[in-house]
């Protein structure tokens, strides 16, 4: 069983290799030089292919090759050709000849050539071109062969064409190559000519000798002439030319001078114009520093100012706020002390009905502690408002000082300020001196004012001793300033300052409390 397999695949091998070789042998091939010809049962009973393959099938086709190479052909006769003039000469050319590429003209081409040698198609095409040359030569002489070589040769390729195309075949190129004779005509045809040449030579020679002697003669008066009018002209030129020179030294130093005066002017004009500008350049500045002068200046004033509420603020805060926690203090202390003095007479009067001094006397007791006890009341109320007074008084002080910092850069103005400027000065100042003189009060911590048979000179000696301190104080004014403040209190006065804040004429003391007179308590 392996051996029939084996046999069966080995013999099918050799059919694939047959079939293979057979397909290569039937696939038929030709170069781009040449063309195959297929006869046999094809269409058209012949197809042409062109540098390509097609199948070739055994027994059905056969197969041809044409070549479409060109073929040089020497073309010449043995006999001589008679040309127009009837002189016998021999003319050899060069043809380049090939069959056409097109389908038609290889079908041709076949028909007359196939199973040709390229010898044998060469020397069809030269019988063809050499008939050709003749009967062209038969229309031409000799003088217009030699003359015209081209057209003779372009003639004869026109006129093969046409015949060649017949067979299929084409002319590349034809050309003359040489012509001939075996009569001399040719050599006889160039003496001829050479002797004309020669004669011709000569006699445009003597005609040049004459003509040159002729115009070396006309050269040489003309020369002579054109020397004469050259030296004319030569005077008449450099007569113009230095009057062009010194019209054209005119106008440089005109133009020079112009040149120079417009620089002056130009120059001039720039040094002013820069003096200007620096001038208003120099204003600017001065400007500019005045402006920023005036604002260092305003913002000096501004700071000063914001300094001087500063130092209210903290005058406010050191000053004022403790009076008024000191005045608190006293009036709780003041009311402490009334209802001390309120129940020591209570006690008083108690004990005094326990000894039987009588209702009377109880009574009378009662009514000097309450009178007592007001009193009291009001001494504490005064010092609340002496102390408040002497606060507000420290922080006019204060603020004045600060204003008086932050008008120092005012001094020169204040200068020009009249009497009633610097009294209104003074006047705000009194407070302070009041303050001053009354400041020893201050330290007094209980004053007990006694009076008999109704006269109250104890009090209103108190008040008396501080309007003398003030009274004083408006003489010492006068006598160091010269200025009399009497008229402006007294003005002062008048505007009733005292009946809104409760304080004294100009606000300069505080105001007594009005105390009635008492009796004298007797020790318990």
């Amino acid at each position: 069983m392996d051996i029939t397999l084996i046999g069966l695949v080995v013999i099918g091998g050799i059919a694939l290799l047959m079939v293979f070789y057979f397909m290569l042998n039937l696939y038929q091939k030709c170069g781009p030089n040449e063309a195959m010809i297929i006869t046999g049962a094809v269409p058209g009973g012949i197809k042409v292919v062109r540098g390509g393959g097609d199948i070739v099938w055994p027994l059905i086709n056969q197969k041809h090759t044409l070549s479409l190479e060109v073929m040089t052909i020497e073309v010449h006769s043995q006999a001589a050709m008679i040309t127009r003039n009837g002189v016998p000469i021999y003319v050899e050319g060069v043809a380049q000849v090939k069959v056409r590429g097109d389908e038609e003209a290889i079908a041709t081409a076949a028909e007359r050539f196939l199973n040709k040698s390229m010898d044998e198609i060469a020397t069809v095409a030269h019988e063809t071109l050499v008939g050709h040359l003749r009967a062209i030569l038969g229309t031409m002489s000799v003088e217009d062969l030699i003359q015209s070589f081209d057209k003779f040769a372009t003639t004869v390729q026109e006129v093969s064409v046409a015949d060649l195309a017949k067979m299929g075949l084409t002319v590349d190129s034809f050309t003359i190559k040489e012509i001939r004779d075996t009569v001399g005509y040719l050599d006889a045809l160039g003496k001829k000519n050479t002797a004309e040449a020669k004669r011709s030579a000569a006699i445009g020679e003597a005609q040049a000798t004459m003509e040159t002697q002729i115009a070396q003669a006309n050269s040489s008066r003309d020369a002579q002439i054109a020397q004469a009018n050259a030296a004319e002209e030569g005077a008449k030129a450099k007569l113009a030319a230095d009057t062009r020179v010194a019209e054209s030294s005119k106008n440089f130093q005109v133009s020079q001078a112009s040149y120079q005066a417009e620089v002056s002017r130009t120059k001039a004009a720039s040094d002013m114009m820069y003096e200007i500008v620096k001038a208003q350049s120099q204003q600017k500045l001065v400007e500019e520093t005045q402006k920023i002068k005036i604002v260092e200046a305003q913002k000096e004033v501004e700071l000063q100012q914001v300094e001087v509420q500063k130092r209210q603020v903290a005058l406010e805060a050191e000053i004022t706020k403790p009076a008024e926690a000191e005045m608190s203090r006293i009036r709780l202390m003041a009311q402490a002390e009334q209802e001390k003095r309120k129940m020591m007479a209570e006690a008083d009067a108690l004990t005094t009905k326990l000894q039987a001094q009588g209702q009377a006397e109880a009574t009378k007791l009662r009514a000097s502690a309450d009178a007592e006890a007001r009193r009291a009341m009001g001494m504490a109320e005064a010092e609340a408002q002496r102390a408040k007074g002497l606060a507000e008084a420290q922080v006019t002080a204060a603020k004045g000082q600060a204003e008086a910092d932050a008008m120092s850069k005012k001094a020169e103005a204040y200068k020009q300020y009249n009497d009633a400027a610097i009294a209104n000065m003074i006047i705000d100042k009194l407070p302070e001196l009041v303050a001053a003189a009354a400041s020893p009060l201050s330290k007094v911590g209980n004053i007990t004012l006694l009076s008999t048979n109704g006269d109250s000179t104890g009090a209103s000696k108190i008040s008396g001793d501080v309007l003398n301190v003030a009274a004083q104080s408006l003489m010492m004014v006068k006598s160091l300033t010269g200025v009399d403040l009497t008229d402006t209190l007294r003005r002062k006065i008048g505007n009733g300052t005292d009946q809104s804040n409760g304080h004294a004429p100009g606000g300069l003391l505080p105001e007594q409390p009005k105390v009635p007179p008492t009796a004298p308590r007797p020790n318990p």
